[in-house]
């Protein structure tokens, strides 16, 4: 009987492109997942921007259980949505990996060290207040939070914009939409509603070429070729 195989994964960070790398074709557990996020959570230091570094590296790089492109499009859904955006799109990356029970697993991960961690630091900064001593360390961490939004940006525009045509036009777009926003101070939604308007009628001109297909190892026919002997 024929048997096949897949790439083995392991824990090393993928290079970009990161859509050509074969995902683990074994789904996540529900413990293992929950885990997961309660590490993001727990190192999340930073906001935001530290969050979505280590939900993509860990999850698209290390673990391979989604891909580049469907992180992009939950952190694309998250951005339609009001409230916090990394809940959602962390709802949305559960439910691609475990589904509902995902979900559940997902929230609790990342939300309880969240909670914790975030009450006894209002308490701290209670005691603390108007010390120049915090201040300083405050005035400190808000560029770095400025840096890893900047990596951010260049690991999805890195290997997920494609090659030629489609890597130029996805940069105009985020260059204008930033312009748009930072400096004209247009509301997100209408931004968001407005390009994706546009993709519906110019389809030929912002379609994705689709990823090139995952490299998978084919076994070697040795079993086949004594049967023939």
């Amino acid at each position: 009987m024929e048997q096949r195989t897949t790439a083995p994964i392991d824990d090393e960070p993928l290079p970009l492109p990161e859509e050509q790398a074969a995902l683990d074709p074994h789904p996540p557990r529900l413990r293992e997942l929950f885990l997961v996020w309660l590490r993001i959570g727990v190192f999340s230091f930073g906001g935001g921007a530290a969050t979505l570094y280590l939900m993509r590296r860990e999850f698209v790089q290390r673990r391979r259980w989604i891909t580049g492109d469907q992180y992009n499009e939950a952190f694309a859904l998250s951005k339609l949505t009001p409230g916090t955006n990394i809940i959602a799109q962390s709802i949305v990356m559960g439910k691609m990996m475990a589904g509902m029970g995902g979900v559940a697993a997902t929230l609790a991960g990342l939300l309880a060290p969240a909670i914790i961690i975030t009450t006894l630091l209002s308490v701290f900064i209670t005691v603390v207040q108007g010390n120049l001593i915090a201040g300083a360390v405050l005035a400190g961490i808000v560029p770095a939070t400025g840096g890893m939004t900047f990596a951010i940006v260049v690991q999805m525009s890195g290997g997920q914009l494609g090659q030629g045509w489609d890597r130029l036009r996805g940069l105009l777009v985020m260059l204008a939409c930033g312009l748009l926003v930072g400096l004209l101070h247009l509301p997100v939604p209408l931004i968001l509603v407005t390009m994706g308007v546009i993709g519906a009628l110019f389809p030929r001109v912002f379609s994705m070429h689709p990823p090139r297909p995952a490299a998978v190892a084919q076994p070697a026919p040795v079993a086949e070729e004594a049967s023939r002997a």
